[in-house]
C-alpha cells in the first residue's frame, strides 16, 4: 500500500489532475494499492480573499474560525470531487472520505501558537485547527479490498464529532503510519529538499533520521520544508517503510519514483 499525499499547486494546477489520476491508475495496474490524500491550502486561501476575508496565519498554520472552517471545508469538499472524477476517467473505482468520516482521522485542538513580538511574547489560539492523535483504518481498508481508490481530505473530527482543519502533511503521515503502508509520497512544487534555494540540481537525494540536526543548523531544511520533513518522519517513525518527497509537475515523477530504480527526488529513511 501507498498513501499519495498532493496539493492543488503542487501538480501544476487543477487543470493537471487528469494526469496525476493517470499515475495512480499506472501504480494500480502494477500491483500497488494507492490512497490518496489531499489538501488545498492555496485554494482555500484564494476563496477567502474572493469573499473578502482576512487570510491569517502563524508559524504556518492558517488561524480558522467558524467561517474559517466552513470554506475550508466546501473547498477541500470541492477539489476531493474533482479528484474522484479523474480517477474515474482513468478507469479506476473511487470513493472520496473525510478524515472525519468513519473516525478514520481523529483529532484534538491544537494548543495556542507561542510567537515573539515586538512588545515581547505571548500565544495565539489557532481556533478550529488539530492534530490527528489516533487512525481507525478500517474503512480505507474495506474500500481497497474492494477495489477502490480512497480519495481523503483532511477535515477531521475529534471525540465528540466537532469538525478540524488538519495540515494535510500530518495527516498524509498519520494516515500512512496507520494503515501500515510500505511508501508514503507527498507531492509539492519542488523536486525534494535543496542545498541551494531555487536549483533544483542541488536535490538531496536520500535523508536520514540522523541528517535532521545538520540540515537544520547548516540552514538547508527551513522554511515549509521543515513540516514536510517532520510528517515524512512520524510516517517513518510510524512503521511506513519509506518516505518521498517528489515534484508533481515532473512528467511521471510519481510512477518513476517507486518503479524506475531512480531516485527522483529526495527519499528519507530511518
Amino acid at each position: 500500500m501507498v498513501v499519495v499525499k498532493f496539493g492543488g499547486s503542487s501538480i501544476g494546477g487543477m487543470e493537471q489532475i487528469d494526469h496525476f489520476a493517470r499515475q495512480i491508475a499506472e501504480l494500480k495496474g502494477r500491483g500497488l494499492t494507492p490512497v490518496v490524500l489531499h489538501g488545498g491550502g492555496p485554494e482555500i486561501t484564494e476563496e477567502m480573499k474572493r469573499c473578502g476575508l482576512p487570510v491569517s496565519k502563524v508559524a504556518g498554520l492558517r488561524i480558522t474560525d467558524d467561517t474559517t472552517l466552513q470554506i475550508a471545508k466546501s473547498v477541500l469538499s470541492r477539489i476531493n470531487d474533482r479528484v474522484v472524477v479523474s480517477l474515474r476517467k482513468a478507469g479506476l473505482k473511487c470513493i472520496g472520505v473525510a478524515g472525519s468520516e468513519a473516525d478514520t482521522l481523529v483529532a484534538r485542538k491544537m494548543p495556542p501558537v507561542k510567537v515573539e513580538g515586538p512588545n515581547g511574547s505571548g500565544e495565539v489560539d489557532l481556533g478550529h485547527v488539530g492534530e490527528v492523535i489516533r487512525t481507525d483504518p478500517r474503512l480505507v481498508n474495506a474500500l481497497c479490498d474492494k477495489g477502490f481508490v480512497p480519495v481523503v481530505y483532511s477535515i477531521c473530527a475529534d471525540d465528540a464529532g466537532m469538525l478540524m482543519n488538519v495540515n494535510a502533511d500530518t495527516a498524509a503521515a498519520a494516515l500512512a503510519a496507520g494503515l501500515g503502508a510500505s511508501d508514503m509520497v507527498l507531492v509539492t512544487e519542488v523536486p525534494g529538499v535543496l542545498r541551494v534555494f531555487g536549483d533544483p540540481g542541488s536535490t538531496i537525494g536520500d535523508i536520514r533520521e540522523s541528517d535532521l540536526g545538520p540540515l537544520t543548523s547548516s540552514g538547508i531544511l527551513k522554511d515549509g520544508m521543515i513540516p514536510k520533513v517532520d510528517a515524512c518522519f512520524i510516517a517513518l517513525r510510524g512503521g511506513v517503510g519509506t518516505a518521498h518527497i517528489i515534484c508533481g509537475t515532473t512528467p511521471n515523477s510519481i510512477v518513476d519514483q517507486l518503479f524506475s530504480g531512480k531516485n527522483t527526488g529526495t527519499r528519507l529513511t530511518l
